[in-house]
């Protein structure tokens, strides 16, 4: 997967929700109280019409089904009605609802199966009682409603498979985005803020389970010199190849960071004096062997890195103190000609 952004995958989820949100909008714009209900008669949706006429918040519906909210003389009508829309029939009848509040309210039913749920309208008669051509009128509206939806039945179910994909879109693209606030934009390594977040938890863990560990700090030699002749963009070039070249001289349980410029850190986990020193050499010389554009014109004719190296231990306790010594331990290496391991 093309790598993104942390701008371009924020702009991804904002629309994928504005996506989201749209789609709610097809029960909304219902004008007449709407249900959608399983082959059980549990409430799936309802739109704000259906949730105002049973007076229930819309969150606490699917926690009731059908029969719940149906007068007892009536339950029987309604089971009926549910079986003819089983048997693929549309159901219109008259029945009486009962309200969060207690309250009996007239209402017709209109209801048929589709996609193996029950779409329900009930038209509030408590005004419209005695009123038949109130009710032929709205015979023919649902009956147009009940025609157009079965246009795009299977889109509704697209749309809620789609909401579904959509939110684990959602979710992959927000791990993405984590993923990209501890990579390093340039080089595609871990940053410093993944370094300083890493190398606590594993100072910790030492802490807790005496677990040997160990820290490298590597420069790259006159790399200031490098880049003012052969520029930048060579010089980025040459922190990402060297980038490289650090994760193949590391394990793979190690991690390898840009602790800033042309500096980098790796992380040596279960790692004690003797290991960290032998990583630490096969990182220098897999630079050192390596060649790279323009490099005679280096002061020393070649580009190569410099390591500091320290182990944690009884003085060297905390994450101060093992950046500390091993950026002491780099400046020794530096001081003693470059091209070298010191700790």
């Amino acid at each position: 997967m093309k790598s993104l952004s942390l701008k371009e995958i924020r702009t991804e989820i904002e629309a994928l929700e504005k996506e989201i949100r749209l789609q709610k909008v097809i029960l909304e714009v219902i004008p007449e109280p709407f249900f959608i209900l399983d082959r059980e008669g549990d409430f799936l949706k309802a739109n704000p019409r259906g949730g105002e006429l049973l007076g229930y918040p819309l969150e606490e519906l699917p926690e009731k089904v059908l029969m719940d909210v149906v007068s007892l003389e009536d339950l029987n009508r309604v089971r009926e009605g549910l079986e003819e829309m089983a048997q693929g029939k549309e159901a219109r009848f008259g029945a009486q609802m009962i309200s969060r509040f207690g309250e009996r309210i007239p209402v017709e039913f209109f209801g048929v199966l589709r996609e193996g749920a029950f779409y329900v309208m009930l038209r509030d008669m408590r005004e419209r009682m005695g009123i038949e051509e109130e009710l032929e009128r709205s015979r023919k509206e649902f009956a147009e409603k009940i025609r157009e939806r079965d246009l795009y039945a299977r889109e509704l179910q697209v749309i809620r498979d789609l909401y579904k994909e959509k939110l684990k879109e959602i979710e992959i693209m927000k791990e993405e985005a984590l993923r990209l606030s501890y990579t390093d934009d340039l080089t595609g390594i871990y940053n410093h803020r993944f370094f300083v977040e890493q190398l606590t938890r594993e100072v910790e863990r030492h802490r807790r389970y005496s677990t040997p560990l160990s820290l490298l700090m590597i420069d790259i030699d006159y790399f200031k010199h490098y880049n003012d002749g052969n520029g930048h963009l060579a010089g980025d070039q040459v922190l990402r190849a060297i980038a490289r070249l650090i994760e193949r001289g590391v394990r793979q349980t190690d991690i390898v960071a840009r602790y800033g410029g042309e500096e980098f850190a790796a992380i040596l986990t279960n790692t004690g004096t003797k290991g960290a020193f032998d990583i630490a050499e096969r990182v220098r010389r897999n630079v050192a062997d390596t060649r790279f554009p323009n490099e005679r014109s280096q002061p020393n004719k070649d580009l190569t890195v410099s390591v500091g190296m320290a182990t944690i231990s009884s003085s060297i306790s905390t994450l101060t103190d093992l950046i500390r010594e091993a950026d002491h331990a780099l400046y020794r290496a530096k001081k003693a000609g470059r091209n070298r391991t010191e700790g």
